[in-house]
């Protein structure tokens, strides 16, 4: 029998293994150049606009490198940097401000009355090394703790979806297998994935190969319907909110995140409807595609799997009631990990961008843990609004994708100990051979 969509060796297509492995390196060091590049890895502060210092005038407010401060003078660094000013015969000048005609010395100290001011004092933005220092470690903390949630969460949702097809797994055997799946596919990617180890290793405990797999895949995709939903819901709230505050106008990138991810919801909403209501099914001949096109005899199993979905409706709202709650906790961590790097963004920003980033870092071509582009989306998302740095942004990245690699490791356990080996994607073909009785493992 054909193998299911994506079972094929990838060492069967080694040009297109390799054309596909050069854009991810590409998208990853693009991405990352352009956020590294505006990282300020020193503090700053900001020379305010019509300050005159030695005998010339800044025509804008213009951010320079703090070296150290005293009292109340500031020790500035303006070797190498670029400025716009007005000399006093009145032409404006735009030149490196160590060479001439400015002329001003490779560092300066100046009163702190000649910078941006935030709640009475110099404003000072901590650059990348620095925010790191003095960075809180509780919030950062409780941020790790409640990623380990979805963990189990994601098990008992997958665990519900499996009775409806007679897969009968313990708790805590879901439970290890989604640890597994989630070691293998972050430390030793490739031709594993999480998916793969799942569905591989519940194929051979149930014997029911075919069905396992549909019940992976439908719970992929009611995992990211969840993450929809978290996105689109916080995104409307917030707008919400903001039509209840006189004079605050509607956020357009987070209008525009709403108006996606409604659209998003919208797509899968009648997809769902078109392709479980029977009537439509027959009104629209997608049975009888189904039968006449030559389909691979897998999607013609999983589509017959499939119905028995429509008789348990509560249990795939209660799964995606489980997804919705399992894919708030991480932009949830993100605002506490946001708070430990000083950013004061409110918390429905954090669920409406972050989710979207996640969304977008996990298309199959982008490189793993969406490397680089990630990092570019939360840029976006969160200083465009000139509330954060590129500094904050970055930092708050890093948070979001290394926390849970640390709760990733857990599933080296069952590794070690030789329990689970590691399965390939051409271990994938077991699934058309037919039905086996269930193994020990």
């Amino acid at each position: 029998m054909p193998q299911p969509p994506g079972a094929h060796s990838a060492h069967k297509h080694p040009l297109r293994r390799i054309i596909l492995s050069a854009i991810k390196w590409v998208i990853a060091i693009v991405g990352l150049w352009y956020v590294i590049s505006h990282i300020a890895w020193h503090d700053r502060v900001t020379i305010r606009s019509g300050v005159e210092i030695r005998r010339v005038t800044f025509t804008a407010n213009t951010p320079v490198e703090l070296i150290s401060r005293k009292n109340h003078v500031y020790l500035l660094k303006f070797r190498g940097k670029s400025i716009t000013v007005r000399r006093p015969s009145g032409p404006l000048v735009t030149g490196i401000a160590t060479r001439a005609p400015i002329d001003f010395p490779g560092t300066l100290g100046v009163p702190g009355s000649y910078l941006v001011q935030s709640h009475g004092k110099p404003e000072v933005k901590l650059g990348f090394l620095n925010l790191l220092a003095h960075s809180k470690p509780l919030p950062l903390i409780l941020a790790f703790l409640v990623l380990g949630l979805p963990f189990f969460i994601t098990a008992w949702r997958w665990q519900q979806l499996l009775r409806v097809c007679e897969l009968n797994l313990t708790y805590g055997r879901c439970v290890t297998l989604t640890f597994l799946g989630q070691f293998y596919s972050t430390f030793l990617p490739g031709t594993t994935s999480g998916d793969i180890v799942k569905i591989v290793y519940t194929g051979r405990l149930t014997g029911q190969k075919t069905k396992s797999a549909i019940t992976v895949i439908l719970d992929r995709i009611i995992g990211l319907v969840g993450l929809i939903i978290v996105g689109f819901t916080a995104g409307a709230t917030e707008l919400l909110l903001s039509r209840n505050k006189p004079g605050t106008p509607a956020d357009p990138v987070l209008l525009h995140v709403v108006l996606l991810t409604g659209a998003m919801l919208f797509a899968v909403a009648v997809g769902a409807v078109v392709y479980f209501s029977r009537r439509l099914r027959k009104a629209l001949g997608l049975d009888w595609l189904l039968e006449k096109l030559p389909l691979p005899d897998f999607i013609k199993h999983a589509d017959r799997t499939l119905a028995a979905y429509r008789g348990h409706l509560g249990v795939v709202a209660a799964a995606l009631g489980a997804s919705v709650v399992s894919q708030a906790i991480l932009p949830f961590a993100g605002f506490l990990a946001g708070q430990a790097f000083g950013m004061h963004d409110p918390l429905g920003y954090y669920m409406a961008y972050i989710p979207l980033a996640v969304l977008a870092a996990s298309i199959p071509i982008l490189p793993p843990q969406g490397i680089g582009v990630m990092d570019w989306i939360i840029l976006h998302f969160f200083v465009t609004r000139g509330t954060n740095t590129v500094s904050q942004a970055f930092a708050l990245t890093q948070a979001i994708r290394f926390l849970p690699i640390l709760w990733n490791l857990v599933g080296a356990w069952w590794v070690v100990r030789g329990n689970y080996s590691r399965p390939h994607v051409e271990d994938l073909g077991e699934l058309t051979e037919g039905e086996a009785e269930p193994a020990p493992v």
